[in-house]
């Protein structure tokens, strides 16, 4: 990798956060240096590792409102435990899943391969004007399809609109409908906490977004311990004379060794999140959001995609997440994202973002968007370089 002294301006926090703080990168390392394999054997390198993972668990724990840390399981990421779910439930053939209409590709390719090989129904829900999803057609769905499970994204890599997962986790319990959020762009944030929804039956993910770790480390926040099936078998490092997986969280669903380095990171950036004020990143996230939007809704050449800025109007900061996708007038996405780089060192992404079906609901598919996403580390002086370079590369 190129260690140059010429640091691009980072607007691509919707795929990983970046900086990561300086305790991140030096928990990964310590881990890194000084671990054995956590549950593996009783010296000591062996054990100071079960314990940070161990600490790391109940950390999370508290962090996301959960009552009881075991249900918390690491995964290798967040599009790895929403396969847990997706896969591990025990779904039947004909079996209707109800899902939103702004979905990532870990939601919907699984859900597509589900259709083919159990005939599964999966139904998307219509696009609201505000919030994502309307609670009065939640409803209806929901009423009319009986279905196995809702899956929702809490808020879309695309848009940056956000749903609300009070009301959303509240119709879903009151209707005995599991509900699996995917929680790839909240995680984190100030606004998530799945402890305190009892509808939420599942909540995945990601450690190297919103919770400042890295790749390699995601969550799976599982409220019945008895609601899915393995979809991987390995060692665990406990109940080794049964060839069944361990009956118990979170053996059960956490074969083959850790993550480790990962996982500490993760802790690390929980941490950093405690310290800072989860009030005080989202505050300064949302003040390089709606800077962006005004000036994007004083141009006429740009567009900003979805249905929360048909009016132009500034949302608040519950309904969205500080990611914006644009078009501009005369250039296509992936242009302006090159011209933008090579001109200018800013970093965005260009294109369909993983998530195909939010696009078709868009009616972007042809060209994608030209996605923004800011982060704690980002700064105004960065902002008024992309407004200089946006207004240079459409001329």
């Amino acid at each position: 990798m190129s260690d140059s002294s010429e640091k691009p301006i980072y607007f691509d926090n919707a795929a990983t956060s970046y900086p990561k703080p300086a305790s991140v990168y030096a928990a990964h390392d310590q881990y890194f240096r000084h671990a054995g394999n956590p549950g593996r054997a009783a010296h000591e390198l062996a054990l100071n590792s079960a314990r940070k993972i161990f600490d790391v668990r109940q950390n999370l724990a508290r962090f996301l409102g959960v009552s009881n840390s075991e249900r918390v399981i690491f995964t290798p990421g967040c599009t790895y435990s929403i396969n847990m779910v997706l896969r591990g439930l025990p779904l039947k053939e004909g079996d209707c899943v109800v899902t939103g209409p702004l979905e990532h590709n870990a939601v919907t390719r699984t859900l597509n391969e589900l259709h083919k090989k159990l005939n599964l129904k999966v139904v998307v829900l219509p696009y609201a004007r505000r919030g994502i999803i309307d609670q009065v057609e939640l409803e209806r769905y929901l009423d009319n399809c009986r279905p196995a499970l809702c899956v929702v994204s809490e808020a879309s890599n695309v848009t940056g609109e956000r749903l609300s997962l009070e009301v959303v986790a509240s119709v879903c319990a009151g209707r005995e409908v599991p509900l699996l959020v995917d929680a790839a762009q909240t995680a984190g944030s100030e606004f998530d906490s799945p402890g305190q929804y009892p509808g939420v039956s599942f909540w995945a993910a990601p450690g190297h977004k919103g919770l400042f770790g890295s790749a390699g480390a995601g969550l799976l926040f599982v409220r019945d311990s008895d609601s899915l099936s393995p979809t991987i078998f390995g060692g665990t490092g406990s109940a080794s004379e049964s060839l069944d997986m361990p009956p118990d969280l979170p053996d059960r669903l956490e074969p083959g060794s850790l993550p480790g380095p990962a996982i500490a990171a993760m802790g690390a950036g929980v941490e950093f999140i405690e310290n800072t004020g989860a009030e005080s990143i989202a505050a300064h996230e949302y003040q390089l959001t709606t800077a962006f939007l005004e000036w994007c809704f004083s141009k006429s050449w740009i567009r900003v995609v979805g249905n929360t800025y048909l009016e132009k109007r500034l949302p608040s900061p519950s309904e969205i997440v500080p990611v914006v996708s644009i078009e501009l007038e005369n250039l296509t996405p992936d242009r302006a994202a090159d011209l933008l780089n090579i001109e200018f060192m800013v970093a965005v992404r260009a294109g369909l973002h993983c998530a195909f079906k939010a696009h078709e609901t868009l009616n972007t598919v042809d060209r994608g968007l030209l996605r923004f996403s800011f982060g704690y580390f980002n700064t105004f002086e960065q902002l008024d370089t992309v407004f200089k370079g946006l207004e240079r590369v459409v001329r």
